[in-house]
């Protein structure tokens, strides 16, 4: 994806119905916006809603900030935490069964899919399924760190649990993710 820089000033001139730098965020955006939430959310439909409400969103926090400028890496990443707050508001009952609390930390250096060929033959569709099938802890835990390059403590802020417990979940995420994709294969 090519870098684009945008000024808050050229939207604020939407205003007076002047929509082209608007037009221009949502073509250039909206799409890559619509992937990421098809990755987090369960279905397509609710894929959908999140892209509209959380675009929407996005675009509001970035122009209430006080820089004036920002770039499609900035807007991603800011869309990115508001679908994974607005899922996981969604589904509070679901977090507070699957919470998990870690005492210690055993340092592992095993990838599950390193010596594995299943995963290779994934088409984002069917990996977009299999991610479907963890809960949503593991589900948001997966795509923030291991797709979209959150650290631990990022991904722990967002989520509000311990950085252990993120740990510990991401683990379990990539064994049940690994598990689900070996059992059609």
């Amino acid at each position: 994806m090519q870098k684009i820089i945008y000024n808050k000033q050229d939207f604020l001139v939407h205003k007076k119905n002047n929509n082209a730098f608007l037009e221009q965020l949502i073509e250039n955006i909206y799409p890559y916006c619509n992937g990421i939430a098809s990755r987090y959310a369960k279905t397509d439909e609710q894929a959908n809603n999140h892209t509209k409400s959380c675009f929407l969103k996005t675009l509001k926090i970035l122009l209430d900030r006080e820089e004036e400028e920002f770039d499609n890496t900035t807007f991603l990443k800011q869309f990115t935490i508001c679908v994974a707050k607005t899922i996981l508001a969604e589904r509070k009952g679901e977090r507070i069964a699957d919470t998990t609390i870690v005492s210690s930390y055993k340092k592992k250096d095993t990838n599950l899919f390193a010596a594995s060929e299943y995963y290779k033959t994934l088409t984002p569709n069917d990996l977009i399924q299999h991610l479907r099938k963890l809960n949503t802890l593991q589900q948001l835990i997966y795509n923030l760190i291991c797709i979209d390059q959150f650290s631990l403590s990022e991904t722990a802020e967002i989520l509000e649990h311990n950085e252990l417990s993120i740990k510990a979940l991401l683990e379990k995420a990539k064994y049940n993710l690994f598990t689900s994709i070996k059992s059609i294969v």
